[in-house]
């Protein structure tokens, strides 16, 4: 686990319960399956955390990340935040380089830039990216650390 994502994990789980709502991980073998199925590319470390947490939120009401559905594990929630339906969930203007990793609280979504092998800030409302991570992990780290300038780890409101 490179120290970005391992600092994000231990960050997490300092938080009491309620903070975050995220899913329990899946098997390495599932993600292959859905790499295999779709075609897509996924970052390692993105990979990494889905088998550690399989998407969910984080500082509710806050970034909802997705998941890979595994109809073995689950129910489909209905308004689950998962990589599959993020493949047709797309403004007109993203293309077809951009897959939906995160929606942000105020609509815009962090999307993998299979293109360039970056991660990126898609804004909805200007039809463009606004910001650019060099992996999936410093986008995290970032998340993290504005979340802990807003929330204590018991939860309150700073």
């Amino acid at each position: 686990m490179n120290e970005k994502m391992k600092y994000c994990i231990d960050e997490i789980r300092k938080y009491s319960a309620g903070v975050h709502e995220l899913k329990k991980g899946i098997r390495k073998e599932k993600i292959k399956l859905f790499k295999e199925k779709t075609g897509i590319f996924l970052p390692d470390d993105y990979m990494e955390f889905l088998t550690i947490y399989n998407g969910g939120e984080i500082f509710i009401p806050g970034t909802s990340i997705a998941g890979i559905y595994d109809e073995e594990q689950e129910e489909k929630e209905k308004f689950g935040n998962y990589l599959d339906d993020n493949l047709q969930k797309k403004w007109p203007d993203m293309g077809d380089k951009l897959l939906i990793v995160a929606d942000l609280n105020y609509g815009d979504m962090i999307c993998i830039d299979e293109e360039n092998n970056v991660i990126v800030q898609w804004d909805h409302e200007k039809g463009e990216i606004v910001e650019e991570w060099d992996s999936f992990s410093s986008w995290l780290k970032e998340e993290m650390e504005i979340g802990k300038d807003l929330v204590d780890y018991n939860g309150d409101d700073k």
